[in-house]
């Protein structure tokens, strides 16, 4: 056995965790794809998500477009300012959109750290007091 076989088994190996058997067939070559794709979308369709919440960073004016799409899509941004917080006008300028943004749509934003802003839409509020750990 060369080489090259031992790597065939492996991505043999590899490949039966993907793919489901036929019944009563034994060959490779008759593996069925289950389409996992259309079954995530199928059941993304069925929880009725009404918001994300999303991660983004913002480093720069050029993201608040892309940002405030999201605002008015009605999800949570959970921003990472670092980059930003450099420039000084930036980050003044970046903020001030996010906060005209958040107030357009009835949210809140808040910021959570010195490197953290959160964003949210309508109906949700950020608290600003933090919680006891008793």
């Amino acid at each position: 056995m060369g080489f090259w076989d031992v790597k065939k088994m492996g991505l043999k190996e590899s490949f039966e965790k993907l793919f489901v058997k036929k019944q009563g067939i034994g060959d490779e070559d008759d593996y069925l794809d289950l389409g996992i794709e259309e079954y995530e979308d199928e059941f993304k369709e069925e929880e009725d998500v009404r918001m994300y919440i999303k991660t983004a960073e913002l480093t720069g004016l050029y993201d608040i477009p892309d940002l405030k799409k999201e605002i008015y899509a009605g999800n949570i941004l959970v921003l990472d300012i670092s980059l930003a917080r450099q420039d000084k006008v930036v980050m003044e300028k970046a903020i001030k959109d996010l906060k005209m943004a958040a107030f357009d749509v009835g949210g809140d934003i808040a910021g959570v750290s010195d490197n953290q802003v959160i964003v949210t839409p309508m109906g949700v509020k950020i608290e600003r007091k933090k919680m006891s750990g008793r």
